[in-house]
């Protein structure tokens, strides 16, 4: 059994190695993708993201964290009470912006290589974030409701703070501190939705949703995203979710919890 184990931990290195080389390749090599400047961003960062999220898969699996789903009755019970969680990533869409022609998509013909580049980017980020930092840091701090809590707001510190790399790539300081606190508040949901469901997929999901319709209009159109209604619903809409998601996260099983990073 030793001896399998083994060679278990031989073939998840070298894949890991060879898939770290590959991205340290991409990013330095000059691979010009497409004639069309709008599509190249696009290719360019769902590469780069889903090699990053194959890292991140190998790490998870070398760590035997439990995060890959379950077909038990209990999981998919926890699955439809975070529903509401898909509401709130859904109403990141301008909605009433785009039925009023106030917000418009210019290029509709790069909306599949945009949807490609936001699924990469929820992969990357809910393998990397919600898949390995957050039980890792659980697994330090764990035991108590308490130390799960203070998991949940240190795995989602770091990931807002991770966003302000962006200031090196232009970003305005009112925009990343903005995306900093959403991103947070973003990253908490999806550590409760895990804690019930035990399913990152279901993450990576509602991430590229959240994605897909935040980042819509403003990289493939223009317009006017946020009018007064559209603020009102959000603030609505957040302040009932996140009741919502506190509610899920005291009511869950603390010992069903622990489960995802202890090995019975």
């Amino acid at each position: 059994m030793a001896k399998k184990s083994s060679k278990t931990d031989i073939i998840t290195s070298v894949i890991f190695f060879v898939l770290a080389a590959a991205l340290i390749l991409f990013e330095i090599l000059p691979i010009s993708f497409s004639d069309d400047e709008a599509a190249i961003p696009l290719i360019k960062t769902a590469v780069s993201r889903f090699l990053g999220g194959f890292i991140f898969l190998i790490l998870i699996i070398r760590m035997k964290y439990r995060v890959f789903g379950s077909v038990s009755k209990k999981y998919l019970k926890g699955a439809l009470l975070c529903f509401p969680a898909l509401v709130i990533v859904v109403n990141n869409l301008p909605i009433i912006g785009l039925v009023s022609g106030n917000a418009y998509v210019e290029r509709t013909d790069l909306i599949p290589l945009f949807a490609l580049q936001c699924l990469a980017i929820g992969f990357f980020e809910e393998l990397a974030f919600r898949g390995f930092v957050f039980p890792y840091v659980m697994e330090k701090r764990h035991e108590t409701r308490t130390g799960i809590f203070f998991s949940i707001v240190i795995s989602g510190g770091i990931f807002g703070l991770v966003h302000m790399l962006n200031l090196f790539a232009g970003a305005s300081p009112a925009s990343v501190f903005l995306q900093i606190g959403y991103s947070f508040l973003i990253g908490a949901m999806c550590s409760v939705v895990l804690l019930r469901t035990n399913n990152i997929w279901i993450c990576a999901a509602l991430h590229a949703i959240y994605d897909f319709c935040g980042f819509l209009v403003p990289t493939l159109g223009g317009g006017k995203i946020w009018d007064t209604a559209t603020v009102i619903l959000t603030v609505i809409l957040s302040l009932a979710v996140t009741a919502y998601m506190t509610y899920l996260f005291f009511t869950t099983d603390i010992e069903d919890a622990k489960n995802i990073y202890r090995q019975n």
